[in-house]
């Protein structure tokens, strides 16, 4: 029984060789991408938490809760659906609460 070469031909060898190299260096190359990719992601998280932090303390601060309140009284007192059977007020109030209310909203945009 004769024993059969791996390669048949040094051509073929060198040529498979090759070819493992480059495969192997694809996969480290990716393997150090991921690596970035999840760091990036870590950071990523870590930035959302502060971000959500942030607007947790801004929102239990008195001032925004102060605004709201305003609002909500502004709301209740102009807007023309809480005045549907009387027309003529809720046809002033509805006018009024026109006027005010994009500026409300841009104040609150910040």
């Amino acid at each position: 029984m004769a024993i059969r070469p791996i390669c048949p031909s040094a051509q073929q060898c060198a040529n498979r060789d090759a070819r493992t190299t480059v495969l192997e260096s694809e996969l480290n190359r990716l393997r150090e991408l991921d690596g970035i990719r999840e760091d990036f992601a870590n950071y990523l998280k870590g930035e959302i938490e502060l971000l959500q932090a942030e607007l947790r303390a801004v929102s239990q601060t008195n001032g925004f809760d102060r605004f709201r309140q305003v609002k909500i009284a502004i709301s209740k007192a102009l807007h023309p659906n809480n005045f549907a059977g009387d027309p003529t007020a809720q046809k002033i109030r509805g006018d009024i609460f026109k006027e005010i209310w994009p500026q409300i909203e841009r104040i609150e945009r910040g």
